[in-house]
């Protein structure tokens, strides 16, 4: 998706069907987060102006500070990105492969009485795994393999838990930063943190955060293990 994500592009690029080129992660990344900060400015204004029957004035404080810091943290980090160099939109298509022609008179660069190709047949048996020590043999198939998707990966975490019905963006954070490879087009695992996990699991599968009670009383940013199940199955 290249058009900006507003009725209007969506239906514009319906009708004029403009051609398709490859989208630029980086600018892509600039333009979910600007709308990220918007939408927590608009979830900012209605808490600050909104009377929330059953609810204290406690409780609405710890809100409003906590949308606060979360829209701190996207104003930081599209600042970050904005000044952030990078490369155009042709850096991220590979280039197609050259072809080798060789010059007519060229001829092969080798020996015709080459005997050492019969070292091969001492290769003869190498697929036989039988006398590998035992302990490599569980290691290799023990070893885990990178999560098809974030949620996935965020399942993976809620099972090393029992599945609960909450874990805190905090802990999911914590253990997804160990993965290897990429947690979108954008960032690593190993770049995640509590702003953009929420944002890719919001705009890519439509998995909002919580903030349920801890046992004290007080409230965490959290997500609920059925809404990622629901990810997964749409």
């Amino acid at each position: 998706m290249t058009q900006f994500p507003t009725l209007i592009d969506q239906v514009a690029a319906a009708v004029l069907a403009p051609t398709e080129i490859t989208e630029n992660p980086h600018h892509r990344a600039i333009l979910d987060l600007f709308v990220e900060t918007q939408d927590l400015d608009r979830q900012l204004a209605e808490l600050a102006a909104a009377d929330l029957p059953g609810v204290s004035a406690g409780e609405q404080l710890d809100t409003l500070t906590d949308l606060l810091v979360e829209r701190m943290a996207a104003g930081a980090e599209l600042s970050a990105l904005l000044s952030t160099s990078c490369c155009c939109a042709l850096a991220f298509e590979p280039e197609p492969p050259g072809e080798y022609n060789p010059p007519e008179d060229e001829e092969p660069d080798f020996d015709p009485d080459f005997e050492d190709f019969d070292d091969f047949e001492h290769l003869e048996g190498m697929d036989d795994f039988d006398d590998l020590p035992e302990e490599a043999v569980e290691e290799f198939l023990s070893c885990p393999s990178r999560p098809e998707t974030i949620v996935h990966a965020c399942l993976d975490v809620f099972d090393a838990h029992d599945a609960p019905e909450y874990v805190s963006s905090a802990e999911l954070v914590e253990r997804l930063r160990e993965l290897p490879g990429h947690a979108d087009t954008r960032w690593r695992y190993a770049d995640l943190n509590a702003l953009r996990l929420s944002l890719i699991l919001r705009r890519s599968y439509g998995v909002q955060s919580h903030r349920p009670r801890a046992a004290d009383g007080s409230r965490y940013r959290a997500f609920r293990h059925a809404d990622l199940l629901a990810a997964l199955a749409g």
